[in-house]
């Protein structure tokens, strides 16, 4: 077929709005650049436009000509016209798209205020209200022949959050006394600050340019250790047991800890049930980098190309591997894969070289072993779609490779940790990781941020606190799901957890002053102070607690150290639920809950420490890693 004539048939196929107006500029896009059309295109082309591809696509001698004189031919890709006023709709301006028709949402709001259809799609739209259970499709839609229904909550998840509470309640009043409440009480009134103050900071602009500490993040920061305190030195003259004290020094911890994440996340659970789905589907860049992933690239490439997203792109990059990465990479190039390699650097100078070859607004990172769901990519832009001020957007990793102890604890501890505390921060466009193996920013951002620095060893929460202190939103979505592969070894968790946790501590110190400047918003409000809370404080109070339990049990005061214990299990079991109904994994995850007390806590407040005491010391930072699976290993 003749190149000039498939381009008429597209653009006319703009004109008269037939078929997808986006993919049709798209395969516009690629014909121009004489790029091979996909199978799936060429499918699309034959039922939805009538349009038979056989061959290859050839360019005459007089299309050349014709070419030259016609440059309306091609349109612009980047350009949509609104069909109401007819003026351009900028790629940063909110849209809409009725009846394959696009519009200025100010210019389709105002001229289908009074169509009955428009009822329908409002409701579509907020989903919080109702959901649209049938209707006719009749050009005059009568109001009383749409059936509605208000959308449930979970009865199972609202009766955990109940009991959760009333436990949380009893036990603080039963074990560390009335004054507890006063605690408890101080806790829910600052989540409701945090909540009622979070809107007048959904914007790009900042409220000031004072390097000194806000009031709100010192409270967070040491109001919880002088109210423990107080406990445990009442708590001491009480019982006249320092071990007493210490123990309710670790509970009234957990308590504010728990009161502060559990209101928060089901609000945002809440919430992200009920953003609405888009028509638009940007261009979305897939950057995917690789060193030695022999035994894993191939499926992810494969994965990549099942995602269900009409307009995509994908990027390999060969961060010079000394195996067959890139080798097999290039057997995928027929299917439209861009594969790029490189003189081995890093995996930050891989994704800035990767940058360079992105075609779209929207990039996503895919690590080489993580498998990405195939509505993964609509979820996020859904994200995107939701608010301007949004720049990056998290998605949901969970572990693939269930198979022995170790990686069962890993896949628990991502659940948790992604559907509590994650959300929670959320609520705030506050999410301080936006994780390598399925992470998505605005490329705009990227190059004003000064895109990936190799001075850290992880270079997904360096960027990410980057762009928290450029005052935008960071969210994260849970149904864009990725799974990766988790170390199955000790050895292989060890050196995985110990660059984690040197990089994590690389960044804080790099972005200490997010501490105290105010002009950071909820980063400095919120974020960073639970980070380090939770980075350095929570980890040594475990040991203290654990430490002083043994000694307590040998002085046989036994039955405290037990009940203590069994409000620390029985509360952790309860959150791990929640969490891991609310993201509705395998029920089975919730058994491995005890060794978030016991054997697995211990051992990440270990390496932890060990990497505290290491960094304190200023030993040099190496990327270590941990041991491919692959398929070869795989039961």
């Amino acid at each position: 077929m003749d190149k000039i004539l498939l381009i008429k048939k597209l653009a006319d196929a703009i004109k008269l709005s037939k078929g997808d107006i986006g993919r049709n500029r798209y395969l516009i896009e690629v014909i121009n650049k004489n790029k091979d059309i996909l199978n799936s295109d060429k499918t699309y082309l034959k039922n939805c436009l009538g349009i038979t591809i056989s061959g290859k696509i050839e360019e005459s001698q007089p299309a050349k000509k014709i070419l030259k004189k016609d440059k309306t031919i091609f349109l612009n890709t980047n350009l949509i016209q609104c069909s109401e006023c007819g003026k351009e709709i900028k790629l940063d301006e909110r849209s809409s798209r009725f009846q394959n028709l696009w519009y200025h949402e100010t210019c389709y709001k105002r001229t289908h205020k009074n169509n009955p259809e428009q009822k329908i799609i409002e409701i579509q739209k907020n989903q919080n209200i109702f959901k649209k259970i049938k209707h006719n499709n009749k050009s005059n839609i009568d109001e009383d022949e749409i059936q509605y229904e208000k959308i449930k909550q979970d009865p199972i998840l609202v009766l955990l959050a109940g009991i959760l509470f009333v436990f949380l309640f009893s036990g603080a009043y039963l074990l560390i006394g009335g004054f507890s409440f006063v605690a408890m009480i101080l806790g829910g009134l600052l989540v409701l600050y945090q909540l009622i103050d979070s809107k007048k900071w959904r914007t790009k602009k900042f409220r000031r340019d004072k390097k000194a500490p806000a009031v709100f993040p010192m409270i967070l920061l040491f109001l919880p250790f002088i109210l423990a305190g107080i406990l445990a030195y009442e708590g001491y003259t009480a019982w006249e047991s320092s071990y007493r004290a210490i123990i309710l020094w670790g509970l009234t911890l957990v308590f504010w800890n728990t009161l502060l994440m559990i209101p928060l996340a089901i609000y945002s659970k809440n919430k992200e049930d009920n953003i609405p789905t888009t028509p638009n589907t940007p261009m979305v860049s897939i950057i995917i980098p690789a060193y030695n992933e022999e035994k894993v690239i191939g499926n992810t490439i494969e994965s990549t190309l099942e995602i269900n997203y009409p307009n995509k792109d994908i990027i390999v990059v060969d961060d010079g591997s000394k195996d067959n990465t890139l080798q097999i990479a290039k057997k995928y190039e027929s299917q439209g894969i861009k594969v790029i390699h490189k003189v081995n650097g890093g995996k930050a100078s891989a994704l800035n070289m990767a940058l360079n070859f992105t075609k779209g607004e929207i990039v996503a990172i895919l690590d080489a072993d993580t498998l990405a769901s195939r509505n993964s990519l609509t979820e996020i832009v859904k994200v995107f779609e939701s608010d301007t001020n949004i720049v990056a957007v998290a998605g949901n990793i969970k572990v693939r490779n269930k198979k022995n102890w170790i990686t069962w604890c890993q896949a628990l501890e991502y659940v948790a940790g992604i559907q509590i505390t994650r959300r929670a921060m959320d609520i705030f466009g506050a999410i301080t990781i936006v994780p390598g193996a399925l992470g998505s920013f605005k490329k705009s951002m990227l190059n004003e941020t000064g895109a990936y620095d190799k001075g850290t060893i992880v270079e997904d929460f360096d960027t990410t606190v980057k762009i928290l202190k450029s005052g935008y939103m960071i969210r994260g979505t849970t149904k864009s799901i990725a799974y990766t592969e988790a170390p199955n070894t000790l050895k292989d968790f060890y050196n995985q957890r110990k660059r984690w946790y040197r990089g994590n501590l690389q960044v804080v110190s790099k972005h200490h002053d997010a501490l105290t400047n105010q002009r950071f918003g909820f980063l400095q409000k919120l974020a960073f102070p639970y980070m380090l809370i939770a980075m350095i404080v929570l980890p040594i109070t475990g040991f203290f607690v654990l430490g002083s339990a043994i000694l307590a049990s040998i002085q046989g005061d036994i039955i405290f150290v037990l009940t203590s214990f069994g409000f620390f299990i029985v509360l952790q079991y309860l959150i791990n639920t929640m969490a891991v109904r609310i993201d509705g994994d395998d029920p089975r995850m919730t058994l491995y809950s005890i060794f978030f007390n016991f054997g697995y806590k211990q051992l990440l407040d270990g390496i932890l420490l060990i990497t505290v005491i290491t960094h304190i010391f200023k030993r040099k930072a190496t990327w270590t890693s941990a041991r491919r699976i692959g398929m070869e290993e795989k039961s």
